[in-house]
């Protein structure tokens, strides 16, 4: 029978795979990473890892899985969605390693036929489900469907962090005030969540 000092390990062992892992794929994406690069990284041998998670599509999910739920633990999603979408704002800024992968999932499985895991979807249904309650509740404008409105949000927090290196250079060579980026996604959130006027029609 394993022993709890060899379950320890072993369960240590996993937890380097994964954040080597995760390093590997916010700097290569899922094509250019490397499973001996992550087992060098993780001190675990590829036999281990593959044993583990059978290939590096799954060893991707298990990455993707991991990330989400760090987001909504530091960012959990409430009513108060302009609050949200800064919060959002200012975790992907702190990490941009968390939206490097998620900027390499969209480009690996956009279109992709296989079915995401349940669990990787479970998430945004529970987002999903409180921007549809912020709607109810009359704290967000209903003409959005819930799921758009969502979206909208997302690129809204992550907007100026992933504009064009190109804007990026022109702003800095603007002349005037400094722009209070984080400010600026408050703005932007704000217009989308308030309510509309009241003969506006709900999204179906």
């Amino acid at each position: 029978m394993t022993s709890r000092a060899a379950q320890a390990r072993g369960l240590e062992t996993r937890q380097r795979v994964v954040r080597a892992a995760m390093a590997e794929f916010a700097r290569h994406g899922v094509e250019g990473a490397r499973i001996n690069r992550i087992a060098a990284d993780a001190r675990a041998s590829k036999e281990r890892i593959y044993a583990w998670f059978g290939d590096k599509d799954a060893l991707f999910d298990e990455v993707m899985q991991v990330g989400l739920e760090e987001l909504s633990r530091v960012v959990p999603i409430g009513t108060d969605l302009v609050d949200y979408a800064v919060r959002l704002h200012d975790t992907f800024a702190a990490r941009p390693d968390l939206q490097r992968i998620a900027v390499w999932a969209w480009l690996h499985e956009h279109g992709r036929a296989a079915r995401l895991p349940d669990r990787r979807l479970a998430g945004y249904r529970h987002k999903i489900e409180v921007v549809r309650r912020a709607q109810q509740a009359g704290l967000a404008d209903p003409v959005w469907a819930p799921h758009h409105l969502l979206a909208t949000l997302i690129a809204v927090a992550t907007s100026w962090l992933m504009a064009p290196v190109d804007l990026h250079q022109v702003a800095a060579d603007e002349d005037g005030p400094a722009v209070d980026h984080r400010a600026e996604v408050r703005r932007a959130a704000e217009r989308l969540v308030r309510p509309g006027p009241a003969d506006r029609e709900p999204a179906g």
